[in-house]
């Protein structure tokens, strides 16, 4: 969910330790990249019979996945995850608009990555919330199909607020500064399990049994190199019910920030 060109060749060598950590399970596995800016290819992907171990966003798995796979873990990342896995999204605004809080935002033009997204879209209705109850509060929100183009369309003055994923916006800050330079933070989303690791239903290895492979994958001194350079500190056990939550929070982001 993280495969940005500048971390690539260390993406590369996790995916590389995660399929090795399935054949230690013997479970023959290999690497498939569908495109992610493309929701309808991921859920192809997530629910085909031959996944075996993907990620997935929290939203899509409670809404669409959960008859299909099952959760393990999540990454936890360098200053961004507490130790249960979760983090809070980053609400952004557009640092000329000379705004400091949530509160001050009325009228504002946001943008969400897309409506399927915890980080993107839900986060920043749930933050909205807190100061209203109006769907006219903000004006209609535009699409942008990823949170680096929800903060181009920020820096291009074409939105005013936006909710960005955490883990995206470290690695944003670290390799394309440009993107985050005139943002100005002015809250953050509900504390959130992040972006979970999902095996299919249909793997015939046990939930446990390849969390503890992905563990000590995690764990090898060969890998830590490159997982530093993405920004992942460690893995943590997450289960299907530590997303309960996500529903609750989509009937409050509807409320100020309806789908339809």
């Amino acid at each position: 969910m993280y495969d940005f060109p500048e971390v690539q060749n260390s993406t590369e060598k996790l995916l590389v330790a995660l399929v090795e950590a399935l054949e230690s399970c013997n479970e023959t596995a290999r690497v498939q990249t569908p495109d992610s800016s493309v929701h309808a290819e991921l859920m192809k992907m997530w629910r085909s019979k031959d996944m075996v171990l993907s990620q997935s966003c929290g939203l899509p798995f409670m809404e669409e996945l959960h008859q299909f796979v099952n959760v393990i873990g999540t990454p936890t990342w360098t200053d961004v995850s507490d130790e249960h896995g979760r983090y809070q999204t980053v609400i952004v605004v557009r640092e000329a608009l000379g705004i400091s809080s949530i509160a001050e935002v009325r009228g504002m033009r946001p943008v969400v990555s897309n409506t399927q997204s915890l980080s993107g879209w839900c986060s920043l209705g749930v933050a909205l919330s807190e100061v209203t109850t109006e769907p006219s509060f903000v004006q209609p929100f535009t699409q942008s199909g990823g949170h680096a183009k929800s903060l181009q369309m920020l820096q291009d003055d074409e939105a005013d607020i936006a909710s960005i994923d955490a883990a995206t916006f470290r690695l944003l800050s670290r390799h394309r500064p440009a993107l985050v330079k005139n943002v100005r933070v002015i809250g953050r989303g509900p504390l959130v399990p992040a972006t979970p690791f999902i095996v299919s239903k249909t793997c015939g290895v046990s939930t446990g049994k390849v969390f503890q492979a992905i563990e000590e994958a995690f764990q090898r001194p060969s890998l830590q190199e490159a997982l530093d350079h993405i920004g992942i500190s460690g893995f943590v056990h997450l289960a299907n019910s530590d997303y309960d939550g996500v529903m609750e929070l989509v009937k409050t982001a509807e409320v100020v920030l309806p789908r339809k």
